[in-house]
């Protein structure tokens, strides 16, 4: 039976742990969601002034940690774990309809700041069956961890699959599947999906009901506060995420290092290059409607 977490917070539940961290004056909307624990030993870690609605967080295995950030936009996701897993969401999220979070075989799914989610966005870890080589008779579909950086703009439909990397700034065009990595501040678009253009950046204020005078406006954007760059950044920043959850011996560890992500942080923390390989192609992106 599934339970809110007002009656979770109530009760104890067996080896699994529930905390609320932040402000106590900033309280969580909790709207038609529902938090299930089948296994055991798991941390569910929630920000005040976190908002939810019609979102489901499943612990269907043990020893799986989950941290939500908070934001002024409510959290509409569906959020599945398994074994030793680790799924982070940090703060200012958005989600203009649900989105499905799946992570399997003790991979991790990474989500930084500031990023937007159109309706029907799928990220999975995992094929998930088993798939081999026939002379070989070898698994060639290992499960991977996905990680996305800051200020994300994830377009209608979008699927993203396993072992992909997205750096900060970039857009996800509609109904696109990501199959492979991509840096910071460029679009993609198509299945599967490709880099369509670089050097892009991308703002929240939605055109529907532009005025002539706003769209005027909204010719020229103020400031770069959108386009990252190497400027005190670190190298490859989400590998090292991922060899530190690997070599995290229990939960507490795993939420020893996440927490810090909640927290305010430099700018280009997620900022990833362009690699030499990766040039521009004579297409134009898909943009995602509804936002």
């Amino acid at each position: 039976m599934m339970e809110t977490i007002t009656d979770i917070f109530k009760k104890p539940t067996s080896n699994n742990e529930i905390q609320l961290i932040g402000m106590k004056e900033e309280e969580i909307a909790f709207d038609h969601s529902k938090v299930k624990f089948v296994g055991e030993g798991n941390t569910l870690i929630v920000e005040r002034g976190a908002k939810f609605k019609n979102t489901n967080i499943h612990f269907n295995g043990n020893h799986s940690v989950v941290i939500i950030g908070k934001s002024n936009r409510r959290a509409t996701f569906n959020v599945s774990v398994w074994n030793n897993s680790a799924f982070f969401i940090g703060r200012n999220y958005s989600f203009n309809g649900s989105a499905r979070f799946i992570l399997s075989e003790q991979k991790n799914l990474f989500i930084g700041h500031d990023n937007m989610f159109s309706t029907g966005v799928v990220v999975r870890l995992a094929d998930p069956h088993l798939i081999y080589d026939a002379a070989t008779k070898k698994r060639i579909n290992p499960t991977k961890s996905v990680y996305l950086g800051d200020h994300i703009w994830i377009g209608q439909d979008v699927m993203i699959l396993k072992g992909v990397n997205i750096g900060s700034g970039s857009i996800l065009g509609a109904k696109s599947l990501v199959t492979k990595s991509l840096p910071s501040n460029v679009s993609a678009a198509g299945s599967p999906a490709r880099i369509v253009r670089k050097d892009v950046f991308w703002a929240r204020p939605s055109v529907h009901a532009y005025t002539d005078n706003e769209t005027e406006a909204a010719e020229q954007f103020a400031d770069d506060r959108f386009i990252y760059s190497e400027d005190g950044s670190i190298k490859e920043p989400m590998k090292i995420i991922e060899k530190q959850l690997i070599d995290a011996a229990n939960c507490d560890e795993k939420v020893n290092i996440l927490l810090p992500y909640l927290e305010n942080t430099p700018k280009n923390r997620f900022y990833t290059p362009m690699k030499s390989k990766q040039k521009e192609p004579l297409l134009k992106g898909i943009f995602s409607k509804g936002e």
